[in-house]
């Protein structure tokens, strides 16, 4: 839908008035599952697990649930942080359009999604699915009316076991029922305290840095005490750019056991599916809100719009019935998260709201006879927005044909950055070719931040477009509870 205004926008054409504007899908696609198992890991790196290259033992059993799956390998985020990130996966809406954001201690209120989107969950259940969700609060919060469309919305910060044993609990209620299930966890994001064996099998014991006392204390505290303090100065220290190369080594290390401790406890999840009565009907969707930097450009956390941030894992296990049919394999196209939407509505078989949803179905990327011909048509331009800290910050990246472009201003103090990486000769983004006088570079530049002007303007209106819900008053205790959450704001070091 997007990229057709922007090729206009690319070739001098005119845009249309709002491109967000169409007919409303009126004949419901065929189902293909009678269920979705909707798995969001946040805070979860690509290039962490085995599946996409990993040496390290982390995900075994995501590697194992990759070989029947589809697997996206260039599946990207619409935003970095775990608000924005997850509304517009629900919404099929970017940042721009719905307008969430994270929020933290210091802030008065909290930004609700606006009266003019519809959710992924909210579409099925009036189509009769049953729907609930297992999520871990912070900024995945009903008070931002993330539940809407859920029957079931069990909000909770604990560890991830007890995020799946609620799952289990609830999941034999559905019987032969059409379900829809999300299940959602913190455990990869910081601190990182995974339990005491793995964290030995996956750090170098010769390392005796001070963060090792660091995870000693935090392996003795509670859940909810440990993340309450683990974005802070106590976890991290006052000094983050002092950290030696040890330091972050040992961070990432830690960082790798969690990722196999979620994974360990993800295999019970999937084996109450793949082991149980609605195997055959039954997809399996797994993926990541945003990764993790470590320093990799310059910082910790997530609070950029670098790759190590927004290509994100993606994977789509379709049920026994469809596997068999040759619903597996491996995606090179670009795909995003406001995909996942009307992915899961065509595999449910409910129609699209047209008019309200970004994305694209993912079904012709996984259905063998439309596999080939899906992926060998231009995929659109990617973008990916961040806004931070009352605006102070805000980020704005696009990624198409092998480019990826960055603007990052801070109004404030009156400041621009400006990043053009080529991805096919630098996945990593260590060459900035903004000032260089390549004539493939200089092309790409211009084309890209017109397409990226085009697309905020266009952003900006269809927000009018949607309304705009009155933001609910946080309490002291909301703000307290945020506190303890450890979303106290920052000093634009760390991410949240």
């Amino acid at each position: 839908m997007v990229a057709a205004v922007l090729a206009l926008a690319a070739c001098g054409g005119d845009s249309p008035a709002s491109s967000a504007a169409g007919p409303a899908a009126a004949v419901a696609p065929p189902r293909l599952v009678r269920g979705v198992l909707l798995v969001s890991v946040d805070t979860l790196r690509h290039d962490r697990l085995g599946l996409y290259g990993y040496d390290r033992p982390t995900s075994l059993n995501l590697d194992g649930l990759a070989r029947r799956a589809t697997v996206f390998e260039g599946a990207r985020a619409q935003a970095s942080q775990t608000a924005p990130s997850h509304a517009s996966a629900f919404t099929s809406t970017f940042a721009g359009e719905h307008g969430i954001y994270n929020v933290h201690a210091d802030d008065t209120q909290w930004p609700r999604l606006p009266p003019g989107v519809r959710t992924i969950a909210e579409e099925l259940q009036s189509a009769g699915v049953v729907t609930a969700a297992f999520v871990s609060g912070g900024n995945l919060t009903k008070k931002m009316e993330m539940n809407r469309g859920f029957d079931v919305w069990d909000e909770r910060m604990e560890d991830v076991s007890g995020r799946v044993d609620a799952l289990l609990h609830w999941l034999p209620s559905v019987g032969e029922r059409p379900f829809f299930a999300l299940l959602h966890t913190y455990q990869v994001h910081a601190p990182y305290v995974p339990p005491r064996e793995i964290g030995d099998a996956f750090t170098d014991a010769s390392y005796q840095g001070p963060l090792r006392a660091t995870y000693e204390r935090y392996l003795a505290l509670p859940v909810a005490e440990a993340f309450a303090l683990g974005v802070g100065e106590d976890y991290w220290g006052k000094e983050m750019v002092d950290y030696t190369d040890g330091d972050v080594k040992f961070l990432s290390d830690l960082y790798d056991g969690e990722i196999s401790y979620v994974d360990s406890e993800l295999r019970r999840a999937f084996e109450a599916v793949l082991k149980g009565r609605r195997a055959a009907d039954t997809a399996i969707i797994v993926f990541g809100d945003h990764g993790e930097e470590f320093r990799d450009h310059g910082k910790f956390q997530h609070d950029q719009l670098f790759d190590e941030l927004v290509h994100v894992p993606l994977l789509i296990d379709a049920g026994t019935a469809l596997e068999r049919e040759g619903w597996k394999g491996r995606v090179s196209q670009m795909v995003e998260l406001v995909d996942l939407a009307p992915t899961i509505a065509e595999l449910m078989g409910v129609a699209a709201p047209a008019d309200r949803w970004e994305g694209r179905s993912l079904v012709p990327l996984m259905r063998p006879e439309t596999r080939a011909a899906a992926e060998a048509r231009d995929a659109p331009p990617v973008f990916s927005e961040l806004v931070r800290e009352h605006a102070t910050q805000d980020y704005h990246a696009i990624t198409w044909h092998g480019w990826k472009y960055i603007l990052h201003r801070q109004p404030n103090i009156g400041k621009t950055w400006e990043h053009l990486f080529h991805l096919e000769t630098d996945p990593l983004e260590k060459t900035n070719l903004i000032d260089s006088t390549d004539a493939a570079a200089t092309q790409a530049l211009a084309g890209l931040r017109a397409q990226l002007q085009t697309f905020t303007e266009r952003n900006a209106a269809v927000r009018v477009r949607l309304g705009e819900s009155a933001p609910v008053e946080m309490s002291a205790e909301d703000q307290a509870a945020l506190k303890s959450l450890g979303y106290v704001g920052g000093s634009g070091d760390k991410g949240h």
